[in-house]
């Protein structure tokens, strides 16, 4: 009885201080939020490019061929939007780029926007074999080509740039950065080639 007394106290004694040794929430103040703070060289070589326009960095050849909106997919009316992408690779090596390391969408106001992965997750449940998981290869010497992302934006978000970072091999190699303004005109609907 009386070890069961002890253990109860002991217990009690945890559970009491268990939120004082707990992990610490603190709010992130906007200016902690940069992804790269600790690396001057991210995105130092900034290359601004158009919609289709095929630019040259890192000898790796990228296009945005077309922005596509899948609608509205949330209760909030947010919108899932996906990346037609061309991507050559001039090199003798194949390298794989991740939605997630490779690109992102920088909001009017500075905010950077990452892939989500329930896009994924909706796109491939719902889109044809057009869609391609992340990562992706790029073959040594080839072209990678295909829909990928995607971004959650607000309702009424349609102005952003597109980030994207021609890594190759080098997953940290963000020294160059291509940078694609769209405009609400640029975005196309989802296509019915593209649904199941």
């Amino acid at each position: 009885m009386k070890y069961c007394k002890l253990t109860a106290l002991i217990l009690a004694a945890a559970l009491a201080l268990a939120p004082a040794a707990g992990c610490k929430h603190e709010k992130i103040s906007s200016s902690d939020t940069t992804k790269y703070a600790d690396n001057p060289d991210v995105g130092a070589v900034k290359i601004n490019a158009s919609l289709d326009e095929k630019v040259t960095a890192n000898e790796t050849e990228f296009s945005v061929n077309r922005v596509i909106d899948a609608g509205a997919q949330t209760e909030n009316g947010e919108h899932y939007v996906y990346l037609d992408v061309t991507v050559r690779n001039t090199t003798a090596t194949e390298y794989e780029l991740s939605r997630l390391n490779n690109f992102y969408i920088v909001l009017p106001d500075g905010t950077e926007v990452s892939s989500a992965v329930r896009t994924e997750l909706y796109a491939i449940n719902n889109f044809s074999d057009q869609y391609k998981k992340s990562p992706f290869t790029v073959p040594a010497g080839g072209t990678f080509s295909g829909i990928i992302g995607g971004y959650v934006l607000r309702e009424d978000q349609f102005d952003f740039t597109i980030g994207f970072f021609p890594t190759r091999e080098n997953t940290e190699d963000k020294k160059n950065v291509i940078l694609i303004p769209i405009k609400s005109s640029d975005i196309v609907p989802l296509p019915d080639e593209l649904k199941k």
